[in-house]
């Protein structure tokens, strides 16, 4: 057996950690316990060695730099986390069963990442795909991303010589840089991938600190033990659903990329709510850099990144409003934005697939969808194979069927418990709430991104039945995990606490 790739693994998801942990202050200036730290330095990290990656690439240098780069940093944080060890942890308070249980629902979800394989979609034309490319060519810009002609035989400015040529680059990256500090084997290039719903709970957890410790128990509680954050409509099929886990698109965990844009989401409202609320900028453009990191996982960061500034914008908390106690910098949103180019420039260089959602996405598209415009039936299995003469001759609207997918999710209690639920409690509906700029822009964060997947399924020039098929609207909800047990916390603790916390 060869040992060298676990060793690899370990060694980035090692480095990643130190990586993060050194950006952050340490314990005696930001209280937090061990578990919080681990879970907020890990994400903070992945999205700092992503983004690095991806600024290196854009320069058009090779893999084999990012991953020097990435050991002389790594090295570098592990001696500044060395020389600050011993700092004191703050206590979570929380009772033994709780703490018993975020701790195996951890283990279990690292431990099922690893033994499941890669879905065989994956390393054939999608991300671990990249990952190769990027392992054994060194560059985004290979032949294999970039080599679709059209017909005069110049370079095609859109194709599909691999499905979504032009996703982002975040986890092709990680996999890539074990493969370049040990060799690719399949299981233990997720090393890096392991961690998302083991982290994300601490990033909730870490966020609600700074309003009380029996929100932060009670959200990170929620965010745990919500079913889609391990698998989707669990147990709707027994536990034969297990013997293909690699082979379908209903587990959550393992190296797909909706649960790292959903941690980094997380850990963004995380550092930012502490950040705005402890007057500390560091935080604050630490959390810009976790957004900007989220959008390096998969296109809908990018909408997302959208969607959390505006909600800063229209939450208030950008702006000199009069009785203000908390204000974001707008330091926060140039942070986001540079530190998003280096991929942007890749992203534009890279061909893309007729999914383009920036040409789909307009005014025109929205009215004439919400008119009841048709389904656009010719990009449906069976309408491709010459078998829906029906449908085609008379496709159905579309609207007749979205409002109802969104509808079945939240109402699934398999997929979701009762977060949706919880989350319609949760909203501002009293004065005190809407007081507070910060649960305002939680709130705002939550609703404009439930609108703008609405719309983004509105408008996809896809057959809609077929992406309900691979689990959609759920994955993209599932995005919005943190910020939604954030609120369930906020509104669930102590209502003494209010006072304490209002403007």
């Amino acid at each position: 057996m060869d040992f060298l790739p676990f060793f690899a693994g370990l060694a980035v998801l090692i480095l990643i950690w130190t990586t993060g942990k050194a950006l952050l202050p340490d314990r005696t200036q930001l209280a937090r316990s061990r578990w919080e730290d681990f879970s907020v330095s890990y994400l903070l990290g992945v999205a700092v060695v992503s983004l690095l990656g991806n600024l290196i690439l854009a320069m058009h240098l090779s893999m084999t730099v990012v991953a020097i780069e990435f050991v002389a940093v790594g090295l570098l944080t592990a001696a500044i986390c060395w020389k600050r060890r011993g700092t004191d942890s703050a206590p979570t308070q929380l009772a033994t069963w709780q703490g018993v249980l975020l701790a195996t629902l951890a283990m279990a979800s690292i431990a099922a990442t690893l033994a499941y394989p890669i879905n065989e979609f994956d390393p054939m034309l999608h991300f671990a795909y990249k990952g190769k490319v990027l392992a054994f060519t060194g560059t985004p810009f290979d032949a294999s991303l970039t080599g679709m002609l059209a017909e005069d035989g110049s370079l095609a400015t859109y194709g599909r010589i691999v499905t979504h040529p032009n996703y982002p680059l975040g986890i092709p990256i990680l996999e890539a840089l074990v493969a370049k500090l040990g060799s690719w084997q399949e299981r233990w290039i997720q090393w890096p991938l392991a961690f998302w719903a083991a982290c994300l709970p601490g990033a909730v957890f870490f966020a609600l600190r700074c309003l009380n410790l029996r929100a932060a128990a009670i959200g990170a509680l929620v965010a745990a033990v919500t079913p889609i954050l391990y698998a989707r409509n669990i147990g709707s099929m027994g536990w034969q659903k297990l013997d293909y886990a690699g082979l379908n698109p209903d587990l959550s965990i393992g190296a797909g990329a909706d649960l790292p844009v959903a941690a980094l989401v997380a850990v963004t409202c995380a550092l930012l709510l502490n950040g705005v609320r402890r007057s500390s900028l560091r935080l604050q453009l630490l959390g810009g850099l976790c957004l900007a990191g989220a959008a390096t996982m998969k296109n809908e960061g990018q909408a997302l990144l959208g969607v959390t500034l505006l909600a800063l914008l229209v939450s208030g908390l950008l702006l000199p409003l009069p009785k203000l106690r908390y204000r974001a910098s707008w330091m926060v949103v140039g942070v986001a934005i540079l530190a998003l180019l280096p991929w942007l420039s890749i992203r534009s260089q890279l061909p893309a697939i007729d999914e383009n959602y920036s040409d789909h996405f307009t005014v025109e598209n929205i009215l004439h969808f919400l008119g009841g415009g048709a389904e656009i039936v010719e990009k449906s299995p069976k309408a491709i194979v010459g078998r829906d003469e029906q449908a085609l001759e008379n496709p159905p609207a579309r609207m007749d069927h979205l409002p109802g997918y969104f509808w079945d999710e939240f109402t699934d209690w398999r997929s979701w418990g009762l977060l949706w639920l919880l989350l319609l409690f949760a909203l501002p509906w009293r004065r005190r709430d809407l007081r507070d700029a910060t649960y305002r822009w939680l709130s705002a964060l939550v609703i404009g991104g439930v609108l703008l997947y609405f719309l983004i399924l509105l408008v996809t020039p896809w057959y809609l039945p077929l992406l309900r098929d691979k689990g959609i609207p759920e994955r993209l909800l599932v995005h919005l995990l943190g910020p939604i047990a954030m609120l369930i916390g906020w509104r669930l603790a102590d209502p003494a606490a209010d006072d304490a916390i209002s403007e």
